[in-house]
């Protein structure tokens, strides 16, 4: 069989045979004598065939013959060694989750190429461009080409349309929509960005300020298994609480009829909780404390929670009761906990706060230049005294007011729209640390800490890539869950990719891909959890055709 890619001038002992108008080159190995014909002929070893009259393609028997030739070989798209464990696993996510058979659907043929993308970002853990061609000539590719940044860059812009992300949006909803309530984590977060042709981008309130307009980003995310369901992407310098009511608008256009939503605080307003009532959908939240009806609650029923009898919530180790009171209209389960632990801690961070202030008010007497405008900070914790001028020169503690405080300390308000118990609704909002894993996945596991686009459109593209890349890298994390119960530092996503990507494959001198190694342990107990083994890496390696 010839070497793909491989050419190699002619060596001089060699001889051509020429046979429907092509040189073959033969190599002669020795003689023997025709007693019948009585001549002697030679025997040869076909090593090649030519391209021109000086160059010829050598088979697998020309370095038999000529192992000190130099042969010139074009480089190959693909190297002859591919990393193609999590390749593989990557791969049959994509089947298993059917998103395959609907980006085909969708997109025709840059289906794949979204899929190769993806298969990048997670096995890199970037979605910078840049060196995406250098990095996929190591590994394999489900559209059989290797593209370039620049090809990219084409398809963020012009070949994702908004229509197209939408039918992907509610293909995949009504594949994951159980008919049954399920409770969905939402929650948004921010990104600074200096493009200035972003439409989005817009001053707002960023978590981190770096002067920079912002865009914002909104999960829903399934709290059973972290799955995320759809997502929304709006102007920087819309609040995270105007933005809910168009979220529950588009849980109904993807068919959830039943859905509950958990929250932080920030969400919590008479508008938010009357849209969810109106839609239909449950909710928990977490409520803020400085409300006055949690002020009303720690007075009628702190003191009974504070007294530690028959309140006690083992499996979470707080203590907590469950009240009703009417909340925007509307008689609500308002669960209330006290936690003993947490509330010490609070005083001791309390206090020191307030020792620190002491002594920045001191300073403040001795100097006496400080005026009032400048002491708003210190007023409800001190009394303050002035002179004439109008500079301090005096103060003393507001014990009433520390003692109201520390009575505070240690509660926290959990909302629900259904009747369920004190356990059961902290147990289901504690859960929903899923959305906040979820973001910081986002921002460290694919490095999206900047988008690195320069246009609306292909920012909108760019986050919808994304947004199926979190799908199944947070597939894999489900997946490994076992593996995890054992050892939970040894199978986390970044760790299960180390380990596969030391699977290879490499070409042989016929141009075949064969398994380099054998599998490790480890390897084998990964590969497991995704119903996968040596056979199936063996077969799927044979399909490779680079």
């Amino acid at each position: 069989m010839l070497l793909k890619n491989v050419k190699v001038l002619r060596p001089k002992t060699t001889k051509i045979q020429k046979r429907n108008g092509i040189g073959y080159v033969y190599q002669v190995i020795g003689k023997s004598y025709k007693k019948d014909k009585k001549y002697t002929v030679e025997n040869r070893k076909l090593i090649g065939k030519m391209i021109d009259e000086e160059w010829m393609v050598p088979n697998e028997y020309f370095e038999q013959y000529y192992p000190d030739v130099c042969v010139e070989q074009e480089t190959p798209e693909f190297s002859d060694t591919l990393r193609i464990g999590c390749f593989l696993v990557v791969q049959k996510l994509f089947r298993d989750l059917q998103i395959e058979d609907v980006l085909s659907s969708i997109f025709g043929d840059l289906g794949l190429f979204i899929e190769d993308i993806v298969s990048y970002m997670i096995t890199n853990e970037s979605c910078t461009f840049q060196y995406y061609s250098n990095f996929m000539r190591n590994h394999p590719v489900m559209d059989k080409n290797i593209r370039d940044d620049t090809q990219i860059s084409r398809l963020l812009k012009y070949n994702i349309k908004e229509q197209d992300i939408n039918l992907f949006l509610r293909a995949w909803n009504q594949m994951n929509n159980t008919k049954e309530c399920i409770y969905v984590g939402y929650d948004s977060t921010n990104f600074n960005t200096n493009a200035y042709g972003i439409e989005l981008a817009d001053y707002g309130h960023p978590k981190v300020d770096e002067g920079l307009p912002q865009y914002n980003l909104a999960y829903a995310v399934n709290q059973k298994d972290s799955t995320p369901l759809f997502y929304e992407l709006y102007d920087g310098s819309v609040i995270d609480n105007t933005e809910l009511e168009i979220m529950l608008e588009e849980a109904k256009e993807f068919g959830h009829e039943k859905l509950g939503v958990l929250m932080d605080r920030g969400y919590i307003s008479e508008k938010n909780i009357k849209a969810l009532r109106t839609k239909g959908y449950e909710y928990i939240l977490m409520m803020k404390q400085n409300q006055r009806i949690c002020q009303e609650i720690i007075e009628e029923y702190g003191a009974a929670v504070q007294s530690l009898e028959g309140y006690y919530i083992g499996e979470h180790g707080v203590y907590g009761t469950t009240v009703k009171k009417q909340l925007y209209g509307q008689e609500t389960n308002i669960h209330v906990y006290y936690d003993d632990i947490r509330a010490s801690e609070e005083k001791v961070a309390l206090m020191s706060r307030y020792e620190m202030w002491e002594k920045e008010i001191e300073k403040k007497v001795a100097k006496r230049i400080a005026t009032e405008g400048e002491m708003k900070k210190y007023r409800k914790v001190f009394k303050l005294k002035y002179d004439q001028n109008g500079y301090l020169v005096a103060y003393q503690r507001n014990s009433r007011y520390i003692k109201e405080e520390i009575r505070n300390l240690g509660f926290f308000f959990i909302i629900t729209s259904e009747e369920m118990s004190t356990s059961k609704a902290l147990d289901i909002y504690r859960g929903r640390d899923n959305i906040e894993k979820m973001f910081r996945s986002l921002k460290s596991g694919i490095d999206f800490n900047k988008a690195r686009v320069h246009t609306t459109e292909s920012l909108k593209s760019k986050v919808f890539v994304t947004f199926i890349a979190m799908i199944v890298r947070n597939e894999l994390f489900q997946k490994a869950e076992e593996l995890r119960k054992k050892n939970r530092k040894a199978y986390t996503v970044p760790g299960m990719i180390s380990e596969l990507e030391n699977i290879e494959c490499t070409r042989n001198s016929v141009g075949k891909y064969r398994r380099k190694y054998a599998l490790t342990a480890k390897q084998k107990l990964i590969l497991k959890q995704f119903d996968m083994d040596e056979k199936y890496i063996d077969r799927s390696i044979g399909e490779f055709s680079y």
